[in-house]
Parts: structure tokens; sequence; C-alpha cells
């Protein structure tokens, strides 16, 4: 990516919106009117505080120089009790599939259930006089490799709470259709004494100051979500064989995807494909540039290689999977489970100091009940 020049800034210095960010300022009233506000850069009569003639601040240096980027489709904001959502614009009828398969699992029936790892629907915003563009609320998650996993056992919650939320959309007839890592986030908003930013982690959300240091999720579990339904599919009430017309999803070495005319494919299967490939690249091989993984998963090896085999048929189902990873997680020591979570470009600056400063905070947890695996309650 070439580095942005001077004066491509410029207009931004000056207050210009990026033409993604146009559409929330235009939306600014009515969604408020619904009951949420946005972030103050996009109400219609902003003006940067760095222009004013009070500020001593650099524009940098301001929560509302703070732009969208590449997710103009989603805003985060703010409700009349101080909770925080995010915003997720759809236009119709493309979008009614994705409103359609979050809202079933936003059920009563199925919300309730503990294995249920899809994000929930808050609320439908329909749209405005005149558009075509609905919203859906849920939820402020963040993503999982913001706060780095402190041990295997942490890491070890996150694969299980993904393979049971897939697993459980399965069970209900159900594909995700995109399981990349970027499409399961956390709710980790506990591990912050003070909310961080939703664009600029490394601030505070009133960028008063920098955000403060994570909490270990060994001390507070979080729950894992799979998100982003627009390329799921409820084969609910159809016949088999369940077949889709591929490719789809972010993973480009889908099997059954490759060929200039890929015929119809099973998609469960590809699913299962794809967790597989998740943790294939952040937890085993990882992928030349720029993904570096995580090591100490190797016991997670033959499991991840028998869910991308080639062969479709031959893959586990979703059931398989969560058997055979229970009894990989059972046969993990203690000493495994809380030993620490490194990537393999930091192994050579890991050092005496970083393993004794690791194993006295283990100590510490073991002393005070904290179990190896985080479970949420």
């Amino acid at each position: 990516m070439n580095p942005v020049s001077s004066s491509d800034l410029q207009p931004f210095v000056q207050g210009a919106l990026l033409p993604g960010e146009c559409f929330w300022r235009d939306h600014y009233h009515y969604l408020q009117k619904h009951g949420y506000t946005l972030r103050k850069r996009y109400h219609p009569e902003w003006k940067p505080s760095w222009l004013t003639s009070d500020s001593t601040k650099s524009y940098h240096e301001c929560e509302d120089f703070c732009t969208l980027g590449l997710y103009a489709c989603m805003l985060d904001a703010s409700r009349s009790d101080g909770s925080l959502v995010a915003l997720k614009r759809l236009k119709f009828p493309v979008g009614l599939g994705e409103m359609t398969i979050g809202t079933r699992f936003s059920s009563s029936s199925l919300f309730a259930d503990p294995r249920n790892h899809c994000i929930p629907i808050l609320d439908i915003i329909l749209p405005m006089p005149g558009s075509d563009v609905a919203f859906i609320v849920m939820p402020l998650l963040r993503q999982t490799r913001i706060a780095p996993f402190e041990t295997v056992g942490e890491a070890v919650e996150y694969f299980r709470q993904i393979f049971e939320g897939l697993q459980f959309m399965h069970e209900n007839n159900t594909i995700h259709g995109d399981c990349k890592h970027n499409n399961i986030m956390e709710d980790g908003l506990s591990l912050y004494t003070t909310p961080p930013h939703p664009f600029k982690h490394e601030m505070r959300r009133d960028f008063i100051d920098r955000t403060p240091k994570p909490v270990s999720r060994t001390i507070r579990p979080t729950k894992y979500y799979l998100i982003d339904f627009g390329l799921s599919y409820d084969f609910t009430g159809e016949d088999g064989p369940h077949l889709l017309q591929g490719p789809w999803g972010g993973y480009k070495n889908v099997p059954e995807h490759q060929g200039s005319e890929p015929p119809p494919c099973d998609p469960f299967p590809v699913d299962v494909y794809c967790i597989g490939n998740l943790i294939n690249q952040h937890f085993l091989d990882g992928v030349p540039n720029p993904v570096v993984p995580f090591v100490g998963f190797e016991f997670m090896r033959e499991l991840v290689s028998d869910m991308m085999n080639k062969d479709p048929k031959k893959r586990p189902t979703m059931d398989e999977v969560v058997f055979r990873f229970d009894l990989i997680v059972k046969g993990l020591s203690w000493y495994k489970l809380r030993s620490p979570v490194i990537r393999a470009d930091e192994l050579r600056w890991w050092d005496l100091s970083c393993s004794i400063t690791h194993w006295v905070k283990q100590t510490y947890y073991i002393l005070r009940g904290y179990p190896a695996i985080p479970r949420v309650s």
C-alpha cells in the first residue's frame, strides 16, 4: 500500500468526510430519532475540533478525526442508556437474507441455547422514506487479535466456541458461508476498565488517554461470535442434497471452488474447510506475508488437516469435529494449557525474564482458582 501524501490528506485535515461517511452524516438525525446517536464527526453541523480557535491539538490527536476507513457499511453508536452498539447498513432486497438469518438465530428459542454463537440482532431500523437501506443493530464487538491470547488455554476456549457455534448453525440447517478470521469477533469490552475507541484501538473512546492494558481472558472469560451472514444460507425445509454454486467467501483456496467453472458443491463441508483453514493460517502454518502464526498448537494439526482434506466427503462433520476436539483437550496437561502464546517471529525475544513473568502470573491465577480454560459461565 502506498503511503498517503500530504496533498491527499489535506481535504480531511480541513474537515472533509470520506464518501462512505457522508451516508452516515445524512442519516444522523434519522438514527437519533430511533434512539441511536453517532459520534460527533457525523453530526450534520460538525466542525473539526482541531480547527477551533481555542484548540491546542493537532488533528491526529482529536477523536473526531477518526474515519471509518474501509468499513463504511458499519459504524458504532451509543444508545440512550449509554450502552455501545454497532450499526450495519443493509440494502434491500440484497441484505434481506442476512437480516432474516440473523433474526432467526436471535429468536428466543435459539438465542437461549449456550451453543449459539451467532451475533444477536438487537433491533432493526427500517429504511427512511425514499431509501432502500435498512439497519441492523448489534452488540459492539472487537477483533480477537486486538487483545492477544495470553495462554494456550485461552486459545483452546476460542477454538471450542467457534467449533460449537458452527456446529449449532449446521444443526439448524444453516451454513455460515464465510468462516474467515475477521468474521469471528469477541465481546471483549469487559477486558478494559475504559472502553477503547472502535476505530483507533490504542486510544480510549473519549481520547483522553491511551487504552489501558486489557485484563487477561483467564480472569474475565469472553464470548466469541460468528458475524456477517451475508453469504449464509438456510436449508430448513429443503430436501437434500444441499448444493450451491461456488465460489463464495473470503478464502480462495477452497478445493471445491477451484477451476474456471467449478460445479455446484455441498456448502457444509466448505464451512468445515474454512474454519480449519482459519486455525491453520493463524495457529499452525501461517500465510507468507502477512499472517505470522502462533507456536505451540501442533496438537491441533491432525484434526485441522482432516478438516482441510481436499476431498469434501472425507472431511469430518462439525459434530465429529467437536467430538474429536473434546478428546484432544482432555489429553492436554495443565502445564500445556497455561503455557504462553507466542508468535513465531517473537520467539527470539522470549527470554528468561519473559518466562519468569509469565509463570509468576500463572501461579497467581492457580492460587486464586482461575481455571486454565476460561469458559464463559
